[in-house]
């Protein structure tokens, strides 16, 4: 900001400079004296055009501080916060809805944890924000394991029905799962049924928790 500031002084001192630039220039008290009315009549002209610019280069320069104190600053919080909710929903400690699918994957030996986790994954390319399975919000640290009748997530048991909902594109995520080879084809192959709605409003209202910091780690720029 002391830049924007140092930048109207300069082009203050620039005026002055200007004008006993041109009258200096050829000795001033003698060209005077001695100018015809047109001469002066046109150095009158020149100062008046330089004073015009200069005048205009200081409300430029006053207009970009102006930026500076309100709309540039005002700019950046608004970015800094938009960045700080993405941040939330991706480490899930926010509720978060939106536009985007309901899977319901139903069969015995039909679906499986590696199964499940390449529908995250696809779900995550075809550009999900955020993901729930039976109830639990899936995070990047969230992981998969086959249990008696059951699937592991991240340690909680889930069993069929599956419902997974996925906020994001709605018919770009339908299409992934739909994809040649994909999780509609994979579970249909193994006797299980996929049923993909798309939704113009879900709610994914699980969180989780971010672990306590430990008081024995010291953090240093």
């Amino acid at each position: 900001m002391k830049y924007r500031q140092w930048g109207v002084v300069i082009v203050c001192i620039l005026i002055g400079i200007g004008t006993v630039a041109v009258v200096r220039g050829q000795d001033s008290e003698e060209f005077l004296a001695t100018a015809r009315e047109p001469d002066l009549i046109r150095l009158l002209d020149d100062l008046q055009s330089r004073q015009t610019r200069l005048d205009g280069e200081i409300l430029r320069l006053q207009a970009a501080e102006q930026n500076l104190r309100t709309g540039t600053t005002a700019e950046a919080l608004q970015q800094a916060q938009e960045r700080a909710d993405d941040l939330r929903v991706l480490a899930g400690t926010t509720p978060v809805s939106g536009p985007g699918i309901r899977l319901r994957i139903e069969g015995e030996d039909a679906f499986f944890a590696s199964d499940l986790l390449n529908t995250v994954q696809e779900l995550r390319d075809a550009g999900a924000e955020a993901i729930e399975i039976n109830g639990i919000r899936v995070v990047v640290d969230t992981w998969f394991a086959d249990a008696r009748d059951a699937i592991s997530v991240s340690g909680t048991q889930v069993t069929q029905p599956f419902e997974i909902l996925a906020i994001g594109g709605p018919a770009t995520m339908a299409t992934a799962m739909r994809i040649p080879g994909g999780i509609a084809d994979t579970v249909s192959a193994q006797d299980g049924s996929v049923v993909i709605t798309e939704l113009d409003e879900v709610e994914i209202l699980s969180t989780v928790n971010l672990p306590e910091p430990d008081p024995n780690v010291t953090v240093t720029d």
